[in-house]
């Protein structure tokens, strides 16, 4: 039978027009008047929903919608709500006061993503990368910063979990239907809809372009699940990190070649570009050959401009957590893209390899994104450390300090993530606008104001709540599964309200080390079933559909669960998601992280829990690494490297027993005669205080800002006027330069001084025969370091030209030396050009 589809929309009167209008801008989901003016209208649907405004009102009979529109109460509550979002839109933000950013009315930043998490009600995200981007895309909004996100919509999404009854997971993919959520389809002028083509081997990948908004900023989101696709293509867009290898480089190849055509089908001019990961590392080939066909530059041109405005992070602590594809692969699904285009797939392939002409090395979207980027970073301080160590090959013979990869730790949205009750407290005691720059600390100092027994019964009422949470859902499994009379009942009774909770969700890798804390299970007995001390634990999370040893976690964890003595004191919960995530990182006492160090690259949960006052207890890796001071929280270990797996296993389980057992089960059941566990409530408030100051993402988005995205702009402008005149002439430069560097000679290096005492003066001097090139061309430098100051940088002395000497130029400095000890020194010279930012980043230096 041939059924015709037609969609049938709302006639709001104009009484209501604004409440559509809400609906279809995501400031609504970390607003609560907005979120509580839509439940509202149907509480029980709002629910059901998983909070979705567009399913609310796509309920709405004309009875019920004149019911509303007569109702004083809810326009009084509309108009209100409707003041703050124009109060939100029109008053002027961090970035749009500052008068200190050249070009910054002509900035505008696309970040590229494979995944976003915005809302538990839109499926495009899987994980903490998803999340991470979405709370970036928040923060961008909330300062003002010109800023358009680029993705894929997902037809299914990733999957939802379930597990069978051996504890095995199982996975079920949704069917999103994109009417009942709140993205909008793009559309020109005329009314026609917008898509953009790629040629493939497959034929022609066409895709639909939606927009979602999100308070000032713009989503455009491709679809191949259309009529005019194959069915192969529609697929493209079906799963979310589908486990096949083809599909996967077909989803890359629609984020990063899609999404740059997506932009200039629109119209939309960005003068930044930053690669979230890998997966979108296709743009830069998509720029390079648009830059080749629209402004006649030549590949090398092309590809300078590109690298010169993107940004490119990685999250990735192992190397082989990379895509890569063998040369055959790239052409295959390159080739018919770029056929007959100004760009050859030939020229871009070897810069996907460390060796640039080793055919048997495969490509790599993440070494591609590195070259073709000028600035790259990890997501904490450790991993910046570890990334440069993964890269190292990239940059040979220079210290590792100088690798030009950079860092900026991650940070969480908070008025997403904070609970309501957190909220009022805090604007009760840290003011009304404390969201409004969660970066400064003196914001949180006040912190201390807040009354011990206040704190803790708001904590109290946030893991009762997180309780009935867990009662509700595990009832909904029970009845899901047809279970028992007796299995319903023990949901009903799973946990107390009282007792100290601890929370443990995330992706269930295997380095994540979801066992860990079930090493000696008559130990963990002994410690959950105390009659003075309870203790419970809530745990949750997804393994990768292919990840098998996750499974296997998984299912040896629900085992456990079903054993007399952890029944309904162990508790996983199946498909978590952003709801849950609310609920856990919301209400327990303790948020416990143990992965295997160095491979958590950051991590963001924890930030969560810490801003609604709970407490970290986590090995010394990514986010932590930084934040545990001492006072705020628990380390696992003091960053310790082992060999030894299966040992430090052991070693690690063992302090998280020994540490519940003798510090933190105690300290929160130790009471004062009110009943007030002082000295637990310290820590509370020393873990909001200083890890809701600084891991925000309004300190990242504005860290961003003025360490890339700004020279990122700068150098569009700079290099892109008169017809590219500057750009062609550091192209042409850095050929001189790469021609005539093998011909720079050393001579001499010393040091003159009278006494090597502090407060004295030392005088490097270095003599260089610069063989035809100019002063101008190279900087000559000193790198001093103490050789007991472990971890610090080198001092790094500008050398400057003072006289000739038989053909040689004479550098030399003055430096006062500041503290005693053995130091060591040398000499390097580099090329030196506006252009370069990073002083190692082409790969040309001489030491001396």
């Amino acid at each position: 039978m041939n059924f015709r589809e037609f969609y049938v929309g709302i006639n709001f009167p104009d009484k209501l027009k604004k409440l559509e209008s809400l609906a279809y801008n995501l400031w609504w989901t970390y607003n609560n008047p907005a979120k509580d003016l839509f439940k509202m209208i149907n509480p029980d649907l709002w629910e059901e929903s998983v909070h979705n405004p567009i399913a609310v009102l796509a309920s709405l009979d004309q009875k019920r919608i004149n019911e509303i529109a007569s109702d004083p109460v809810f326009l009084s509550r509309l108009e209100s709500v409707w003041d703050l979002y124009m109060e939100y839109i029109q008053t002027p933000k961090w970035f749009e006061i500052r008068d200190d950013i050249p070009n910054k009315d002509k900035m505008l930043v696309a970040y590229f993503s494979m995944e976003y998490g915005l809302h538990e009600s839109i499926q495009t995200y899987a994980g903490g990368l998803g999340i991470l981007s979405g709370d970036h895309c928040k923060s961008a909004s909330d300062i003002g910063l010109p800023f358009v996100a680029v993705g894929l919509l997902y037809k299914n999404g990733y999957f939802h979990q379930y597990l069978n009854s051996d504890g095995w997971q199982l996975e079920d993919y949704p069917n999103n239907d994109f009417s009942m959520m709140p993205i909008l389809e793009s559309s020109d002028e005329n009314g026609n809809k917008n898509y953009i083509e790629i040629n493939s081997s497959e034929g022609v990948i066409k895709a639909k372009i939606w927009h979602i908004h999100l308070g000032m900023v713009r989503f455009i989101l491709l679809d191949t699940d259309i009529p005019e696709n194959s069915e192969s293509i529609r697929k493209i867009t079906g799963k979310l990190y589908d486990g096949d290898f083809g599909m996967r480089i077909k989803q890359e190849i629609l984020l990063g070649i899609g999404g740059v055509k997506a932009l200039e089908k629109l119209g939309i001019k960005p003068t930044v570009f930053h690669l979230n990961e890998g997966h979108p590392a296709f743009a830069i080939c998509e720029r390079i050959n648009q830059l080749m066909l629209l402004n006649n530059l030549s590949f090398d041109e092309a590809f300078e401009f590109v690298k010169k405005t993107t940004l490119f992070t990685t999250h990735t602590p192992v190397p082989a957590g990379f895509d890569v594809f063998s040369e055959g692969e790239i052409f295959r699904y390159l080739g018919s893209i770029y056929s007959g285009a100004p760009l050859k797939v030939e020229e871009i392939i070897r810069f996907g390899r460390y060796e640039p002409n080793n055919r048997a090395e495969p490509f790599s979207l993440a070494i591609f994104a590195i070259k073709g980027s000028v600035y790259r970073n990890g997501v904490s301080k450790l991993h910046g450390e570890v990334s440069k160590n993964i890269f190292k090959n990239l940059w040979q013979n220079i210290p590792q300090e100088f690798i030009p990869i950079d860092y900026i730790t991650n940070g969480v949205h908070l008025p997403t993530w904070v609970s309501d009750e957190c909220k009022r407290l805090y604007n009760r005691y840290l003011g009304e606008e404390w969201h409004l720059k969660p970066h400064k600390f003196e914001v949180w100092e006040n912190i201390d104001d807040i009354p011990d027994l206040e704190l803790f019964e708001t904590k109290n009422l946030l893991r009762s709540r997180l309780i009935e949470y867990v009662r509700r859902r595990l009832k909904k499994e029970v009845k899901k599964k047809g279970g028992s009379h007796s299995e319903m009942l023990s949901a009903q009774e799973a946990l107390r309200s009282d007792a100290l909770t601890i929370g443990f969700a995330r992706r269930f890798a295997t380095y994540k080390r979801g066992y860990l804390l079930f090493k000696d299970l008559e130990r963990l007995s002994k410690i959950l079933n105390s009659s003075k001390m309870p203790v419970q634990i809530i745990i949750a999370g997804k393994a990768h559909p292919k990840d098998n040893g996750g499974k296997e976690i998984i299912k040896q964890i629900k085992h456990i669960t079903r054993q007399s003595e952890f029944k309904n004191k162990v508790i996983f919960l199946e498909d978590y998601d952003i709801q849950m995530a609310k609920y856990l990182v919301r209400g327990v006492d303790i948020w416990l992280n143990n992965p295997r160090r160095p491979m958590e690259a950051s991590g963001t949960s924890g930030m969560k829990v810490a801003a609604n006052a709970g407490i970290n207890f986590s090995i010394l890796d990514g986010w932590w690494d930084e934040g545990y001071n001492g006072t705020n929280g628990w380390s696992i270990g003091f960053g310790e490297d082992y060999t030894d797996e299966n040992y430090q296993d052991f070693v690690e389980s063992e302090e998280i027993y020994d540490k519940l057992e003798n510090e933190i089960i105690p300290l929160f059941y130790d009471r004062d005669k009110t009943g007030i566990p002082r000295e637990w409530i310290k820590v509370m408030k020393s873990s909001v205080k200083s890890v809701s100051s600084f891991f925000n993402t309004t300190r990242m988005v504005m860290e961003y800002t003025d360490k890339f995205y700004n020279e990122l702009n700068n150098m569009y402008f700079e290099m892109s006027a008169n017809d590219f005149k500057e750009l062609r002439g550091f192209v042409d430069w850095r050929r001189k330069i790469s021609g005539m560097w093998h011909s720079v000679q050393v001579g001499e290096g010393y040091f003159e001084y009278d006494e090597l005492m502090v407060g004295e003066n030392i005088k490097p001097i270095l003599k260089v025969d610069i063989n035809g090139l100019v002063q101008s061309d190279i900087e000559v430098l000193c790198f001093i370091k103490r050789e007991c100051d472990k971890g610090e940088a080198y001092r790094i002395i500008p050398l400057t030209f003072s006289k000739m000497e038989n053909n040689f130029s004479v550098y030399e400095a003055d430096v006062t030396l500041e503290c005693p000890g053995r130091f060591k020194a040398t000499f390097c010279i580099l090329p030196k050009h506006k252009f370069i930012k990073n002083r190692f980043e082409n790969n040309i230096f001489i030491w001396a």
